[in-house]
């Protein structure tokens, strides 16, 4: 009987529903590490989505970029904001409707919530830690972060059967998520949303660290530190409550993740205490972003 990643990697090109990338958001992706990128360049690109464009703007203008005077066009917030911070802005826009949650909008904001935490929280750890490659994107660890738990929403809207019981074995055996994942599926969120994002064309950094988020000592060398700081960022924003999905992540939390990005306690403290405060204004931009 061929297990839940056989059949995914079978269905993947016949599932219909199965969210694909927008222009826009394939665009906007493929600026990423580039030098010679523009505004000029990234301006054009959100334009050519209207509504896209649209709610980049209601989020430049919302209270947590509140400034002298609202910004009528996405050249102006490029240019008051910066290329990288209204580029996450048009990922988020972009990615909120692309990708289905199931259930309220209120859980569709939940997740987002947390998701847009652990790439708030995964950039400002890799602005601290040390020994990063030296070939390292802080916008690819943002989206890398932003992506993690891609594979809940294919479980969950794919698979729900699988999903039930999963959430079923966690409660039964007081277990994490991923952990019951792997006892009943053989496999876990983190390779199907690898799966997606490299059928999505996703850089393999990008895959890798999304693959292995729960157990980052599993990633190949090139990618473990990578792997690491989403770990820790997913471990960080679920444990100190600040925007948990109830996975019981901090279950699996792996403590080497921190001496692998060369971390103290207090600089682990002092992180914290960034992803909250990135956290909150996150998620006044989600709302304004949402509408």
């Amino acid at each position: 009987m061929p297990t839940l990643t056989e059949r995914f990697v079978a269905d993947i090109e016949g599932l219909s529903d199965l969210p694909s990338l927008s222009p826009v958001l394939a665009h906007l992706i493929a600026t990423l590490g580039r030098e010679d990128a523009s505004v000029a360049d990234v301006a054009a690109i959100i334009r050519q989505d209207p509504v896209i464009a649209a709610r980049v703007l209601r989020a430049a203008n919302s209270a947590a970029y509140i400034g002298r005077s609202p910004v009528s066009s996405i050249r102006d917030a490029l240019l008051r904001l910066g290329l990288a911070r209204i580029r996450r802005l048009a990922l988020v826009a972009s990615l909120y409707d692309a990708v289905p949650v199931r259930g309220t909008r209120a859980a569709r904001e939940i997740f987002w919530r947390h998701s847009l935490a652990v790439a708030h929280g995964s950039e400002i750890i890799a602005r601290h830690a040390i020994a990063a490659p030296d070939d390292l994107d802080p916008e690819s660890i943002f989206l890398a972060g932003l992506l993690h738990d891609l594979g809940l929403l294919v479980l969950e809207s794919h698979y729900p059967k699988e999903a039930s019981a999963v959430k079923s074995y966690a409660e039964a055996k007081g277990v994490a998520l991923c952990l019951a994942e792997l006892e009943v599926l053989q496999t876990d969120h983190g390779e199907l949303g690898a799966l997606l994002a490299t059928h999505w064309t996703m850089p393999e950094s990008i895959a890798s660290a999304i693959r292995v988020h729960h157990r980052f000592e599993l990633a190949p060398a090139e990618y473990r530190w990578n792997a690491a700081v989403i770990h820790l960022a997913d471990t960080l924003v679920s444990q100190e409550e600040i925007a948990d999905l109830n996975e019981g992540s901090s279950v699996v939390f792996e403590s080497s993740a921190v001496e692998a990005l060369g971390l103290f306690p207090e600089t682990v403290m002092q992180i914290t205490e960034e992803t909250r405060a990135e956290a909150r204004k996150a998620a006044v931009v989600l709302n304004a972003s949402s509408v």
